[in-house]
């Protein structure tokens, strides 16, 4: 087994190298496991400790000799549920704290009234975002969209589409050009599209009463995401201006 495997599980190299090592030793002192591994005598015992504590390795002492065997290769699998069980009940405190966080953060938003987000990753987060705060008769309304960007965004659009949908919240979209994508954005349920070609360089869309997502496709990705009631309302006239003339 290559140590990687053992990496991607949650283990150091250096606990990967002696676990794997131990195995083929059998029980052994550190002078031999270090002579196999090749690794630094100094971290060796830090080693070991990390790997009893996981359950991966057993101590005894013979002849005032300390000894170490690795554990059965089942005993990964109970840690590894080990591990699933600290992330549950990591993940239920947080839950419990989460109302709090938003609250703290929402105080805060309203003093920076802008924030910028990165990479495709950083555009979710700001699409989500925008979206957590809408009720049902709230609506998105969305100008300059083109499908001439990577598919990963149009796919991640589509199925945004379907969570709206489940939200019940309604969606005018201004697509900049007729292609395959729209025609795919016109399947979704509450949703109305038109045409206006060249309408912006950019995507924007008016999540609401006060929040407006301004993307940016092009290498590197990036949006700004606005949480303004004033800016919104202007972004939101305009739209409407440019809905009466499309399409």
């Amino acid at each position: 087994m290559d140590t990687k495997t053992l990496e991607k599980i949650g283990l150091t190299r250096n606990e990967s190298i002696v676990y794997l090592t131990l195995l083929r030793l059998g029980t052994s002192k550190t002078g031999n496991i270090l002579t196999k591994s090749e690794l630094n005598s100094g971290k060796i015992y830090e080693i070991l400790e990390s790997l009893k504590v996981k359950g991966l390795v057993s101590e005894s002492i013979i002849n005032n000799i300390r000894l170490f065997t690795a554990a059965p290769p089942s005993q990964i699998l109970k840690w590894i549920n080990t591990k699933k069980e600290d992330v549950i009940n990591d993940e239920n405190i947080i839950k419990k704290e989460v109302p709090q966080l938003e609250k703290l953060r929402a105080e805060g938003i309203k003093e920076i009234k802008a924030v910028t987000y990165l990479g495709f990753k950083g555009l979710k987060t700001a699409v989500e975002e925008a979206f957590g705060s809408l009720k049902k008769r709230d609506e998105i309304l969305g100008m300059g969209i083109t499908s001439k960007k990577d598919k990963k965004f149009n796919d991640f659009w589509l199925k945004f589409g379907e969570e709206r949908v489940k939200k019940k919240i309604k969606a005018k979209n201004l697509f900049s050009e007729r292609s395959e994508f729209m025609k795919n954005y016109e399947k979704i349920k509450l949703t109305e599209n038109r045409i206006l070609e060249g309408i912006t360089p950019v995507t924007v869309d008016i999540f609401g009463k006060d929040k407006v997502l301004i993307l940016n496709y092009q290498e590197p990705t990036s949006c700004i995401l606005i949480y303004n009631e004033n800016t919104a309302a202007s972004f939101r006239n305009f739209f409407y201006q440019m809905w009466k003339i499309a399409k």
